[in-house]
């Protein structure tokens, strides 16, 4: 009999055609079915080996913590494989996109567990360091341990892993880095939840970790080799008085020379500023800044007015020079120094909030009161007790020595507070670095740290008081800042400036006197003055450091407020501004000073965003105004 379909009951044709169907469609779909399997599974392997490193690492377990992200790695492996496996289905319309999101999501994870195993071996290398310098003398070091116990084996133990965990901390940073973009450009609500659930815990931290990790690298880049290490280092180190307020911070009332060498320090000696200058007092022929010859009388530039530039890495190259000139002259000394380090009195208040009150004999200083008591022991107490003037500042000296002591002695549970507190310093230049190592130096420009005039093209503001001969009135004077741009002027953006100084104390006394300052205001190079009010006679207009300079002095009567304004013109290549969809302007903040700073700026069209946001009454209209206290240099980016 012929075979007919036709003579075959049509249920038997169905279900054949069916089966057949079916197994065509087993055969079209098992890649996805079995990748989705495979990569499902993987995901939920994935976030408990995730859940479990991030836990071990908690409590310093890192063998266990290496093993989880180890066996992460191998599920993303895992997920790569069920995603390979799906085969075309990666270009179809609709399920193509969304497996293409997967891809990049493990893309992604590969990245950022990569980055996290590498930042964990620098974390478990740094606690090796530390364990290792505990074994040389066969005491672990713990929490509870202190770095004056450490011996200096163990000492340069810690510094010989800190800077070999460098690379990979480096290394970390980078894969971490590539990892938060990536993350940034996969679509998260096409993620299937499996991988979105064990991936978005891990990736939400890394901007936070990225900001950390370069926080941390950039300060172990430059205290180690500033610590002494591998070679010892000796600085010459100026404790610089904010209330007598100069270009790089205060006046130098105190200098001393550090030497450290893989951080323990081998030698600290300082020294009333005028005990150096007095050895060449007679012979000394550096010429004074014209000004400052005029309004101080001097006939000799010397060491305690030395920080006359407000560039930073200028003044340091100067005391350098001298001090080594000086230490030769005065006291046949060779002395080589290899950077020179400023400290504000801001600076030992924080510590004094951390370490507590101090005893030196029968004196107790805190955070409240050490910076008075000083003034005035150094001042006036010394007469009333009888001590010589040449050893009058000797209580500074014995301070230093308890407060030094008593740093040493903290547990190391408080170092990272302590490094948090050098940390602030430097942000807000209460701490300031020179160093010769170009390298070090490159580095502490990169954070803001190094003092130096920042380079713009964008506006650009810098205010730089220095007292003359006025005590120590800065400490009374309130200071506050106006700047304000008209970008309506067909002719071009006029920009003004007013300083409103008060000074508060209302009479003359022992400490406090008439404020005698001459004040530079630093604005974009190529600025036009058109106009000035508050001062008694011209300006002096100047060239400086890649800026335009406007400088005069000024004198402000106990009890009474002084104003100096200037008016001009910013140069051409701002007037672009008005036409641009952004503005930005630098403040750049004086170390010492304490300043509110008020902006008011005007524009041709409304402001969209701006960072730091106004406040939210004055949104959608064409001005920008803020008002803060000027604590550290401040960026500010406008948009339209």
């Amino acid at each position: 009999m012929d075979f007919n379909v036709a003579n075959l009951p049509w249920k038997r044709v169905a279900l054949g055609v069916g089966i057949a169907l079916a197994i065509a469609l087993l055969i079209i779909v098992s890649p996805i079915i079995y990748g989705t399997a495979v990569a499902g599974g993987s995901a939920v392997s994935l976030q408990s080996h995730l859940k479990g490193a991030v836990a071990d690492a908690g409590v310093r377990d890192f063998a266990n913590a290496e093993a989880g992200l180890a066996a992460a790695e191998n599920d993303l492996s895992n997920i790569r494989s069920g995603l390979q496996a799906m085969g075309n289905w990666r270009e179809a319309p609709w399920i193509g996109t969304r497996l293409k999101a997967l891809e990049q999501t493990e893309r992604s994870g590969s990245s950022a567990v990569g980055g996290f195993r590498e930042l964990l071996g620098v974390v478990a290398d740094i606690q090796l360091a530390v364990d290792a310098a505990g074994t040389v003398s066969g005491i672990p070091v713990d929490p509870k341990r202190s770095y004056q116990d450490l011996t200096r084996e163990e000492k340069r133990a810690l510094f010989e892993n800190l800077n070999a965990a460098l690379p990979r901390l480096r290394l970390a940073r980078e894969k971490i880095t590539i990892a938060a973009d990536a993350w940034k450009r996969v679509p998260q609500d096409e993620l299937f939840a499996p991988i979105r659930n064990a991936i978005v815990p891990l990736a939400d931290q890394l901007p936070k970790l990225d900001e950390s990790l370069g926080q941390g690298l950039s300060l172990l880049e430059w205290l180690v080799p500033l610590s002494g290490f591998p070679e010892a280092k000796t600085y010459l180190v100026l404790l610089q008085n904010a209330d007598e307020l100069r270009p790089t911070g205060g006046f130098i009332g105190n200098i001393g020379l550090v030497t450290v060498d893989a951080g323990d320090i081998k030698n600290i000696d300082f020294e009333d500023v005028y005990a150096l200058d007095d050895t060449v007092a007679s012979t000394w022929r550096d010429v004074p800044p014209p000004l400052m010859a005029r309004e101080l009388g001097v006939r000799a530039w010397f060491i305690r007015d030395s920080n006359w530039s407000p560039d930073y890495p200028q003044t340091a190259e100067r005391l350098i020079d001298v001090y080594q000139r000086m230490s030769k002259q005065g006291r046949n000394l060779d002395v080589k120094l290899d950077g020179v380090i400023a400290l504000q009195p801001e600076f030992f208040r924080r510590l004094l909030l951390l370490t507590g009150p101090l005893k030196v004999e029968d004196k107790t200083f805190d955070a409240d009161n050490f910076f008075d008591r000083l003034q005035f022991d150094t001042e006036m107490g010394f007469h009333q007790n009888g001590i010589p003037t040449e050893q009058r500042k000797d209580i500074v000296h014995k301070l230093g020595d308890v407060m030094i002591a008593t740093l040493l002695s903290q547990p190391a549970s408080k170092w990272p507070s302590i490094l948090n507190i050098a940390t602030v310093s430097l942000e807000q230049g209460d701490i300031l670095v020179y160093a010769k190592d170009k390298a070090v130096e490159k580095i502490l420009e990169n954070r803001g740290w190094s003092g130096r005039t920042l380079g713009t093209d964008e506006d650009y503001l810098w205010v730089i008081d220095t007292n003359l001969a006025a005590l120590k009135t800065d400490g009374v004077m309130d200071k506050r800042v106006y700047y304000s741009v008209d970008f309506t002027d067909p002719a071009g953006p006029v920009a003004t400036v007013r300083l409103r100084y008060t000074n508060t104390n209302r009479t003359i006394d022992w400490r406090y006197t008439r404020y005698r300052s001459f004040t530079r205001v630093y604005v974009p190079e190529g600025s036009e003055l058109l106009s000035w009010s508050g001062i008694s006679k011209n300006p002096d207009v100047f060239r400086e450091l890649g800026k335009q300079v406007f400088g005069a002095f000024w004198v402000i009567e106990p009890g009474k407020t002084g104003e100096m304004v200037f008016k001009y013109r910013l140069p051409a290549r701002l007037k672009t501004l008005a036409e641009s969809d952004s503005y930005r302007f630098l403040a750049q903040k004086q170390p010492g000073a304490e300043r509110t700073l008020t902006l008011d700026l005007l524009f041709g069209k409304n402001v969209r965003r701006a960072t730091p946001p106004e406040d939210e009454a004055d949104f959608g209209d064409n001005r920008y105004r803020y008002e803060g206290s000027w604590i550290e240099t401040q960026p500010f980016d406008i948009s339209f």
